[in-house]
């Protein structure tokens, strides 16, 4: 579930994306899962589903821990980027940086299973001399 305002417009990256609807602070938890708004399936579950809704969730459902996630809202509508300005952390999506009201959200798809990521996507270079500041 978004936990800032946000709103869908044309994305210069791709198709529709999400603009945050006011400035969002560095820090900021922007999304996490909520049990009963958002959809958590099994692979079992996943399987039994019809095609048209299987196919419905590949395009838009991720995997984590090895479960197929599916976010009810416009989070399903965040779009790639290689240098995203936000980050994966203890279940939350997290601005990496200040985000100015009217600028796009964005993730890097590679931070979730590559079997529900976009194939267009290159793998994700390791910075040896650098370390990872972030704590995930």
């Amino acid at each position: 579930m978004l936990l800032v305002k946000t709103y869908l417009d044309k994305s210069p990256i791709h198709g529709i994306g999400v603009f945050a609807a006011e400035r969002i602070k560095k820090g900021t938890k922007i999304w996490r899962f909520v049990e009963g708004f958002d959809r958590c399936y099994t692979p079992k579950q996943f399987a039994r589903l019809p095609k048209p809704a299987r196919d419905f969730l590949k395009s838009y459902a991720y995997r984590v821990d090895g479960e197929i996630l599916f976010t009810v809202d416009d989070d399903h509508y965040i779009n790639h980027s290689d240098a995203p300005n936000t980050y994966l952390h203890n279940g939350y999506t997290i601005a990496a940086r200040d985000i100015p009201k009217g600028h796009e959200i964005t993730n890097d798809y590679r931070e979730f299973d590559p079997a529900l990521c976009a194939a267009f996507l290159k793998p994700k270079a390791k910075a040896a001399a650098k370390p990872n500041r972030r704590a995930r």
